[in-house]
């Protein structure tokens, strides 16, 4: 399928607006086409592989249950994405509150040996981060936005969004 095709906004729109409308079908559409970057806001601020899946499952519940909400002709991608990021917040500042310790899915369940190696030294590069720093990494290399789209979900201008990226991808590659 066409990137282009994947990333749709206008297709987004549709599927929320059938969603709101009581259209679970269009849930799928919205899955086809968000799922990988609702993930990536999600592990960009918990920094867990099954807490990012559990908030993945909780964004999709929370979309039907508020589709009506979203307005029509503002960003879809935007507000799907919101919605995944408040969850994770929440999650992560519960945890925190609770005084859970940090929990790490093992990693050979989801990669191969060879992978291991590398994403492990990915995540020990991405830890290094600031919160900000790693949420605009995850957000434009895995969750493939815009800086205008990254900006907007983090509350920061586009100039800013680019000069942070910039900055945190050099800290990446000297590390890397």
């Amino acid at each position: 399928m066409n990137i282009e095709k994947l990333l749709d906004g206008s297709e987004c729109e549709k599927a929320l607006l059938r969603i709101a409308e009581g259209d679970r079908e269009a849930l799928k559409i919205l899955y086809q086409r968000m799922n990988r970057q609702i993930y990536a806001v999600s592990y960009s601020v918990l920094r867990d592989f099954s807490l990012a899946d559990d908030v993945v499952q909780e964004t999709y519940v929370k979309i039907m249950e508020k589709a009506f909400s979203y307005r029509k002709g503002t960003n879809a991608r935007a507000w799907v994405l919101s919605v995944a990021r408040n969850l994770a917040i929440d999650l992560f500042r519960k945890r925190r509150f609770e005084g859970a310790e940090e929990t790490f899915a093992d990693p050979s369940t989801r990669f191969d040996e060879g992978a291991v190696v590398s994403s492990m030294e990915v995540k020990r590069a991405l830890d290094t981060l600031d919160d900000e720093e790693r949420q605009i990494i995850t957000l434009k290399i895995y969750a493939g936005l815009r800086h205008k789209e990254i900006a907007s979900l983090l509350g920061i201008t586009e100039e800013a969004s680019k000069k942070k990226y910039q900055r945190a991808a050099a800290k990446l590659r000297g590390l890397l």
